[in-house]
C-alpha cells in the first residue's frame, strides 16, 4: 500500500502540473466502490469548469481544492496511483499489475483534461482506493479531521508523544499503524522506524522507556522526512535501511542484513512485521510465552 512518501509524491506532482489550471473535461467511472458519493456523469458535471486551487495531503489522504468551495479527496488503497500524461512513473516496489503505456492508462477510474493540454488520471486495479467530494475545507471532512499527527507536517513534541504512547496497552507496531495516532505510517515505515529504534514490534507501547520513546519519535520523523526528500525513490534510501533487505521473504532464501544478521517475520495486529532479532530483542513477556509454548 502506498504510504506517506508515495502519497506526498503524488501531491507534489498535482501541485506542479495541475494547480492553477481549469478543468476542461472529466471522465469518471460509474463505480460505487471507488467513488463514495458522486460518480459517473454526476461527478463529471460537478467538476467540469472549476479551477484547481491547491493540492493538499495529510497522512495517506490527499486532495485537490477546487473553485466554488469544493474539494476532491482521494486515497490510494492498495494499488491506486496518479498519472500525468508524459510523466514517468516511479514505484518504491513494483506493483503486480501493469497499467500499460497507452493513454488513458488501464484501470483508469477518473481522468481530467486541463487547460494547457494537461491530462491526469487516477488508476486503481484492485478498486480499494477511494474518491469523494466534500463541500468546504478538506480539514473539516471526517476522513481528514479524525487523523492523528502527520510525521512530516506536524510531529508532536516529545513530552506529548511520550504521554500518548504511555497510555496505550497495545503492541507498538499496532499503535504506529493506527491512523488516528500517526497518520501516513504504513507497514514498511513502521518496521523501519522500529528497526532503527531497536524496538521489537510486539513490545507493548506502555512499557517503552524514555530512551526508547525518544528514539522512536526521532526515527519516525527522520525516516518519513528522508523518504519524502528523495521523492519516495527507494534506490535513494540509505543503504542501512531494513527496507532494502526485507523483500526476499518466501523466495527460498533467508532474508538478512548485509552484516549477516537474519531478518525474521512475525504477525502483529494482522500485519506481517519484519525485524532483526539480534538488534530488536523480544520483550520479556513474549519470551516467557514462547518458552512456555516450547515446554508444552
Amino acid at each position: 500500500m502506498p504510504e506517506l512518501p508515495e502519497v506526498e509524491r503524488a501531491r507534489r506532482l498535482l501541485q506542479a502540473r495541475c494547480v492553477g489550471k481549469k478543468i476542461m473535461k472529466v471522465t469518471a467511472a460509474d463505480d460505487s466502490i471507488v467513488f463514495t458519493n458522486e460518480r459517473g456523469s454526476e461527478l463529471e458535471t460537478l467538476l467540469s469548469g472549476r479551477k484547481l486551487l491547491d493540492a493538499g495531503r495529510r497522512g495517506k489522504q490527499f486532495w485537490l481544492t477546487l473553485s466554488g468551495g469544493l474539494c476532491l479527496l482521494m486515497h490510494f488503497g492498495m494499488t491506486g496511483e496518479i498519472h500525468v500524461q508524459g510523466e514517468k512513473q516511479n514505484h518504491y516496489r513494483k506493483i503486480d499489475v501493469d497499467v500499460g503505456t497507452m493513454w488513458p492508462p488501464r484501470f483508469t477510474k477518473f481522468e481530467m483534461e486541463l487547460t494547457g493540454k494537461v491530462r491526469v488520471a487516477f488508476t486503481d486495479p484492485r478498486r480499494l482506493g477511494r474518491i469523494r467530494t466534500f463541500a468546504g475545507d478538506a480539514a473539516d471532512c471526517p476522513t481528514i479531521s479524525k487523523l492523528g499527527f502527520d510525521p512530516v507536517l506536524d510531529p508532536p513534541e516529545l513530552s506529548v508523544f511520550q504521554e500518548a504512547v504511555g497510555k496505550r496497552r497495545m503492541p507498538i507496531k499496532s499503535l504506529l499503524l493506527c491512523q488516528e495516532f500517526s497518520a501516513g505510517v504504513g507497514n514498511w515505515i513502521a518496521d523501519e522506524v522500529l528497526y532503527q529504534s531497536r524496538i521489537h514490534p510486539q513490545q507493548l507501547a506502555c512499557t517503552l522507556n524514555e530512551l526508547q520513546t525518544t528514539a522512536l519519535l526521532q526515527q519516525l520523523k527522520a525516516i518519513c522526512n528522508k523518504a519524502v526528500e528523495v521523492n519516495a525513490e527507494s534506490k535513494l534510501f540509505p543503504e542501512d535501511w531494513l527496507f532494502h533487505y526485507r523483500w526476499s521473504k518466501g523466495k527460498g532464501r533467508q532474508p538478512a542484513m548485509p552484516s549477516g544478521l537474519r531478518i525474521e517475520f512475525v504477525t502483529v495486529g494482522g500485519r506481517t512485521s519484519a525485524f532483526v532479532p539480534d538488534l530488536q530483542p523480544a520483550p520479556t513477556a513474549t519470551k516467557k510465552r514462547k518458552a512456555e509454548k516450547d515446554d508444552d
